[in-house]
């Protein structure tokens, strides 16, 4: 038999049914603040709107790795339209980053930053000592080729190196410091081009790696070897024939 509720009892169902949903809905909302999951603490300037026309710029990502000084300038090359707009600027950042950039981005307090130099300061303390360090001349003369490249790609990744050198080096320096990094079967043949371009250099040294190849042109160590190997064959033979022309004592 179905039951019949009393008015005054089901009003008091009904009030104890909404005191219910409210008290589990704050307790979602206390949840989501204390893990840090609510919109309002994920999103930056959650009210925000995009400018009329504007298309978000199809940004290089950054990894953490190289000068973050030089990517923030490269970033906001991108933004010229809306440098006013700083809301804007700090809203499209994370998406400009990945990899170790971005999980520092999402374990941040983004609520700790109000302008867009505050976040830029931060980035820069975080990313700083990832910088690359800029190479210095002495160290041009150890960057030697390494085995798996032709001399092309070896003056190519040298003259990278180079490009980076601070301040920047002349054409005659830098043909000088080439020259003096070169192992020694290339600084003999080359030390004369010293005043001469970069790429006549790599021409040379490509003809001397070809010569060395071939047998047209002997290694200095392989030469030096053979004079030494020749002298101590002389020497030793020379020994020997002194021994055997030696007159044995005669006793009487």
């Amino acid at each position: 038999m179905e039951k019949v509720w009393k008015p005054k009892q089901e009003k008091m169902e009904k009030r104890l049914e909404r005191k219910m949903t409210a008290m589990s809905e704050q307790s979602i909302r206390t949840t989501r603040i204390s893990t840090g999951l609510s919109y309002d603490y994920l999103c930056m300037h959650q009210n925000l709107d995009l400018p009329e026309g504007f298309k978000v710029p199809c940004f290089e990502l950054f990894n953490g790795i190289g000068n973050p000084k030089a990517y923030l300038r490269a970033y906001c090359d991108q933004l010229v339209g809306v440098r006013d707009n700083q809301a804007l600027i700090m809203r499209l950042f994370s998406g400009s980053l990945t990899g170790e950039a971005s999980d520092w981005f999402t374990a941040q307090d983004i609520r700790r930053w109000v302008t867009w130099e505050d976040m830029a300061v931060a980035f820069m303390e975080r990313f700083r000592f990832h910088m690359k360090t800029v190479p210095v001349r002495y160290y041009l003369e150890k960057v030697k080729q390494k085995s798996t490249e032709n001399f092309c790609q070896y003056a190519s990744r040298w003259r990278m190196e180079a490009a980076s050198v601070q301040p920047p080096m002349g054409k005659e320096e830098l043909v000088s410091i080439f020259i003096r990094s070169q192992e020694t079967n290339f600084y003999d043949r080359m030390l004369s081009m010293a005043g001469k371009q970069f790429f006549e250099l790599i021409k040379m040294g490509e003809a001397i790696k070809y010569g060395l190849k071939t047998g047209r042109i002997i290694s200095v160590a392989g030469k030096a070897t053979g004079s030494s190997s020749t002298g101590f064959i002389r020497k030793k033979k020379e020994h020997v024939a002194n021994i055997s022309h030696t007159p044995s004592p005669r006793y009487k």
